[in-house]
């Protein structure tokens, strides 16, 4: 329904008119920042929704605050198709507005100038798309816990978050602040992002529960969750002041978490150690049990993990998704096709987890759990702008070894902790691209690493040690080079110069000759557990120098 009745012949004009003055681009939720959304800046989201869990059905309003940043008459915001946008109101008035597909054009009856400041109000309602297998599939989650209650959850990385509110449904752009008002049948708590203000029992047998975000937020983070919720409040006090930690799980489960929990401090005190404090204090942080497994909802971590440990003694969920805090949450890609930003430093946190946890010899074992699963079939890396990317779990296993590489080839420990504090601080609460990583580490390391980056970022195939060892007055002498994409690749690489003794030496594009000490080759060998570099023996060479 729309608010305005207009004529078919004049919605076909406005239709043609749109579809002339704004490119067919403005009617998908492409991730084109096309003129209709680079027009503005997002500043605030007030949303309220109210939950019919029988009915599976959710209604509201958004009120989308923004800042023109240049002058014009229309803007794009977007809603999935199957919700119903009833509504749009500015200053009180009705606007008119196109719907195509997920996106919607919206109209002003005239040209708005830069600077101005504005506030839609946008009505919606609808039976959202119900997920098939969350959180890779995007949508509600409509389940009851196990004595018939109901128990709701939502997660929408993949589909974004227009699957059940109207937004600008972009990565590039955030709200900088956030009011959300969930309203559920009494008897049943709504937890959201942030803190809660407070709650009210309102005269329809429903109550309203208000969450504040004073910080900014991405999209796909704002989330729900409803359920016979028990809450745990705690306080971890850190350098820069106390963080709340709060916990809501089913009422049968309070006294399990209780015990299973501890493990969140040790969480914050190692990441906080490693990548600076907690980066949304002031919107405090929660772990919510969830009907699936898990998500890292900004303020809010989603957590269904059945409260169960790895073989390394820790939750997996609690500890990846908590990572996203400072890497996806906090230092966002602007663009999906930089999605390894997320989940690269994210999963190499895990292994920074161990580290904390059982020390440096532990976490290679980690790590090396971890290698097994990188395919190298294509790049982590994809075009800008052209939707998700990822075709597999490179951008996790991949991302993390390339770190992990990163780290050995500098050869220097407390270089490589204090770039990792400082990338965190330095864009925290801000969406980066690709470029700006490599910019950062190559001024923080104090060298060059677009090669580094650009051979495991955007070509499948992984760099390759090539040597030939050759017998020269009864010495073994070893040829070396390191064969990789770009050509121009060099790292700093740990090789056996002894049965039990590894020495760096540099590796590039041209041959190298170093003498080996020992006289069983099948000791020579880069050191396994630090670098994501294949190894070949070229033979054609080796046999022509003993020739």
């Amino acid at each position: 329904m729309r608010s305005i009745q207009i004529s078919r012949f004049t919605y076909l004009f406005l239709l043609l008119f749109c579809i002339q003055a704004f490119s067919a681009q403005a009617y998908s939720l492409d991730p084109v920042y096309h003129n209709l959304r680079s027009n503005n800046d997002l500043l605030a989201y007030r949303l309220k929704v109210r939950i019919n869990p029988e009915k599976r059905w959710i209604g509201g309003e958004n009120a989308i605050r923004l800042r023109m940043l240049k002058s014009a008459k229309a803007i794009q915001l977007d809603l999935d198709t199957p919700m119903k946008l009833t509504q749009i109101l500015l200053e009180g008035n009705p606007l008119t507005f196109i719907r195509k597909e997920r996106a919607v054009i919206v109209k002003f009856p005239e040209k708005i100038k830069k600077g101005k400041e504005l506030e839609l109000i946008c009505h919606f309602e609808g039976h959202p798309q119900t997920a098939k297998k969350a959180p890779w599939d995007g949508g509600f989650v409509w389940e009851k816990d196990s004595l018939g209650n109901p128990w709701i959850g939502l997660a929408c990385e993949g589909d974004g978050a227009s699957i059940w509110f109207p937004c600008k449904d972009q990565w590039k752009d955030e709200p900088e602040k956030l009011l959300l008002s969930i309203e559920v049948p009494q008897g049943l708590t709504a937890v959201g992002n942030g803190r809660m203000l407070g709650s009210e029992r309102l005269p329809d047998a429903y109550e309203r529960f208000d969450w504040e975000v004073k910080n900014p937020i991405n999209h796909y983070d704002i989330t729900v969750n409803v359920g016979k919720y028990a809450h745990i409040h705690e306080t971890f006090k850190q350098a820069s002041g106390d963080l709340n930690l709060d916990y809501y799980v089913l009422e049968y489960h309070l006294e399990q978490a209780k015990n299973h929990f501890r493990q969140v401090e040790q969480m914050q005190r190692c990441f906080s150690y490693w990548f600076g404090p907690y980066p949304f204090q002031e919107d405090g942080y929660k772990l919510v049990e969830t009907p699936y497994w898990g998500m890292e909802h900004q303020s809010c971590v989603a957590y269904g993990n059945n409260f169960k440990n790895n073989p390394f003694g820790f939750d997996f969920i609690i500890v990846h998704e908590s990572g996203h805090e400072w890497f996806a949450n906090s230092v966002t890609a602007s663009d999906r096709s930089d999605m390894w930003i997320h989940e690269g430093f994210t999963t190499y946190s895990e292994a920074v987890y161990v580290e904390c946890q059982a020390g440096p010899e532990r976490s290679k074992a980690y790590l090396k759990s971890q290698r097994g699963n990188i395919k190298n079939q294509y790049p982590i890396v994809g075009k800008r702008e052209v939707g998700h990317h990822a075709r597999d779990n490179d951008q996790y296993y991949k991302g993390s070894w390339m770190l992990h590489t990163l780290r050995n080839h500098l050869q220097n420990d407390t270089l490589w902790q204090n770039a990792l504090h400082d990338f965190a601080l330095e864009f925290r609460h801000k969406t980066i691209e690709t470029a700006d990583v490599i910019a950062f580490f190559s001024k923080r390391c104090r060298q060059d690493l677009s090669s580094f980056f650009k051979n495991y970022l955007e070509y499948a195939e992984l760099p390759v040690l090539e040597y030939y060892v050759v017998n020269k007055n009864e010495v073994n002498e070893l040829h070396f080079r390191l064969k990789s994409n770009d050509g121009k690749l060099k790292l700093q690489l740990q090789l056996r110069t002894a049965k039990d003794r590894f020495e760096p030496v540099i590796a590039g594009p041209g041959w190298e000759i170093i003498d080996l000490p020992y006289a069983d080759l099948k000791h020579f060998t880069i050191k396994p557990d630090m670098f994501l570099v294949e190894m070949k023996e070229r033979e054609r060479e080796r046999k022509r120098e003993r020739d």
